[in-house]
């Protein structure tokens, strides 16, 4: 089999991959701007909840009890 014709068919076939690709992502960002895709990485994972939140659920009590936990110092980890 000739190497040529298969390097052809490949190559098309990545340039059509290509295109189809890049026609999708382009239909996609119409409805967002490129500031928008910035900020992706800060947005928060867990919505939050939309009407009034019931009082003394978790959400609107601040998280104030809530301590680091305790640090071991070098000399504590190498004596065990």
């Amino acid at each position: 089999m000739s190497v040529i014709p298969l390097t052809v068919f490949f190559s098309l076939l990545l340039a059509g991959l290509f295109i189809a690709l890049f026609v999708h992502e382009q239909r996609r960002r119409r409805f967002t701007s490129a500031e928008h895709d910035s900020l992706l990485p800060l947005a928060e994972e867990t919505a939050h909840p939309v009407g009034p939140v019931a009082p003394g659920s978790r959400h609107d009590t601040p998280a104030t009890n809530i301590s680091p936990a305790p640090r071991q110092s070098l000399s504590d980890k190498t004596s065990r």
